[in-house]
């Protein structure tokens, strides 16, 4: 089999908000061939260079503690488990350890400070640092603000976020002590696409959590947190892959 071309189109158009309608229909890219010699020399012939092999989707992976979710993406990416790369992370506490997990792993790794400059120029700065690494899906892993209209519409159907409950329940920060509080049996882990209402946008993935009658808070968290580090490099991996297709506010995976 020959490699794979992709035309040079924007990054997140090629693999991510295409089939989510987030593209409009006469923008779409072309979809990937594979490519043979006789395809390789006449690309040669148009002065076009065919990669040797496609890249692995670009992450920017925005935080704000201490990055646990941040490293099953980096650990799913090492074990051959997600085809991805964290192109770079993004705290807004220049204390995060996720950065610190970040530089580890050879990650640039950058704080920017809300409180330094105002709403506007903070979110600029955000989207500056995404683009110049190059990145083609945003991921907030316990990124605890509301991310702006500029960074949403630099990356139509490409920004997604990891929540701690079953959305549309429990929304918040503080969703697992309010799940527990409130009494629920099931709680759960919600990865879905962010738009510009907290916690609102179209559900990607969910999965169930049981609250049992021994469990302490300490438990659940333990448990929501062991169902995170799983579900998010999934979900990535769906948009990796292409997988997913978005009609109203359902999100359909295909086989």
């Amino acid at each position: 089999m020959g490699d794979v071309y992709r035309d040079p189109q924007p990054p997140f158009l090629r693999r991510v908000g295409v089939e989510t309608g987030a593209v409009p229909a006469d923008e779409l890219p072309v979809a990937p061939v594979v490519l043979d010699d006789a395809m390789r020399a006449e690309l040669a012939l148009e002065g076009i260079e065919a990669p040797v092999e496609p890249q692995p989707l670009a992450l920017g992976v925005l935080i704000s503690g201490s990055g646990t979710n941040l490293q099953a993406v980096i650990d799913a990416i090492a074990e051959g488990r997600l085809d991805a790369r964290v192109a770079v992370v993004v705290s807004n506490k220049e204390a995060a350890y996720g950065l610190e997990r970040a530089r580890k792993a050879g990650i640039p790794a950058v704080h920017i400070d809300p409180s330094a400059r105002d709403y506007r120029a903070y979110n600029h700065a955000i989207r500056q640092a995404l683009e110049d690494h190059g990145v083609e899906l945003v991921v907030m892993a316990g990124y605890m603000r509301l991310l702006g209209t500029e960074v949403l519409r630099a990356y139509p159907g490409a920004v997604i976020n990891l929540h701690p409950a079953l959305l549309p329940a429990f929304p918040g920060a503080s969703a697992i002590r309010d799940a527990f509080e409130y009494g629920v049996k099931v709680t759960g882990v919600t990865v879905h696409f962010a738009d510009e209402e907290f916690d609102r946008g179209p559900i990607l993935c969910q999965e169930p959590v049981r609250i049992e009658e021994t469990d302490s808070l300490e438990a659940l968290e333990a448990k929501i947190h062991a169902v995170e580090h799983r579900l998010l490099p999934e979900a990535i991996g769906l948009v990796a892959a292409a997988r997913l297709r978005l009609e109203g506010r359902t999100v359909h995976i295909s086989e």
